[in-house]
């Protein structure tokens, strides 16, 4: 048992080497077309951290007419807070909101000198509302529209940024549209490399191939190095692919860090999910290489 599968081992090895450019350029097709499932699986991550970076600053900013009391203004904050579809409600008072006021337009000395010529605060309160998911805001504004409040109110803001979020998304689908493209044609140019690689080494085993059916080797004994050869070639092409992948994640780091206002880190998720990712495309690869050589097999080897 131990010597045929030692000799299934050394003949796949050997062909391995002795077409060895052949070898390389069927890594490289191989490489390329997990690496363009890979380059998939980073636009998708990073698409859905920015549109999470997105969603994450929209609220609804209430602002309430200067003579509103602050009692009045946290019965309204209290009903807020009762409702399911509302996350949070951040209150900023009067007294708060001319600070902040202050501070944001401390260089324009002619709204400074305004505001010093009048002798009350102008500002009202304001609540930040923030929703459980971005679909729940209108319902919220919603709720804000009832007369007892909607009296009390001098503006709502809202900026849902839906079109930015929707071009992010048609972006994301176009890209991944071209990269599914280029990876499946890869892929098909992969399994004819495949294919005509073990052709060759078939070739190249005829002689050895015919003694071995002479002496009764069975048929799987025959197919046995031409498949795992395919291994191999799985192997190799996934690992290699993890030598390429990270030290373009190590580039896109930084640049990823100063564009996504998170603590989204790319080479973190590619880390968490290592097992899921790698694993996924290792068998993938297998089931192509295992098929490409079957088929190569049964195609060129009389058994």
């Amino acid at each position: 048992m131990f010597t045929l599968i030692f000799r299934i081992i050394k003949f796949a090895g050997q062909d391995f080497f002795r077409n060895f450019w052949l070898s390389v350029v069927t890594l490289t097709i191989l490489v390329l077309a997990l690496f363009s499932v890979n380059l998939l699986i980073i636009f998708n991550t990073i698409a859905d951290s920015a549109i999470a970076t997105i969603e994450n600053k929209i609220d609804i900013n209430v602002y309430f007419k200067p003579e509103i009391s602050e009692e009045q203004v946290q019965n309204v904050q209290k009903y807020l807070e009762s409702l399911v579809k509302v996350e949070a409600v951040q209150y900023t008072s009067r007294d708060q909101a001319l600070a902040n006021f202050k501070e944001r337009y401390q260089d324009n000395q002619k709204i400074m000198q305004s505001l010093a010529e009048l002798d009350k605060n102008p500002l009202g309160a304001s609540l930040a509302i923030k929703a459980k998911d971005t679909s729940d805001y209108p319902q919220i504004l919603e709720s804000l529209a009832d007369p007892q409040y909607d009296a009390l109110i001098e503006r709502k803001d809202f900026d849902d940024h839906k079109q930015v979020i929707s071009r992010i998304t048609g972006i994301t689908q176009k890209v991944n549209f071209g990269v599914a493209g280029v990876a499946v044609i890869f892929i098909l140019i992969a399994i004819l490399i495949i294919a005509n690689a073990i052709r060759m080494a078939i070739y190249t085993h005829r002689e050895e191939i015919y003694a071995m059916k002479l002496v009764g080797a069975t048929n799987w004994f025959v197919r046995g190095p031409f498949l795992l050869q395919g291994l191999i070639f799985a192997v190799l092409s996934v690992f290699l692919t993890i030598v390429v992948v990270y030290p373009l994640l190590g580039l896109l780091q930084p640049w990823l860090g100063k564009i996504l206002e998170n603590d989204f880190n790319i080479i973190n998720f590619f880390n968490a999910n290592f097992g899921l990712i790698f694993g996924l495309q290792l068998l993938v690869a297998m089931l192509i290489n295992l098929i490409s050589s079957y088929w190569a097999v049964n195609k060129y080897l009389s058994v």
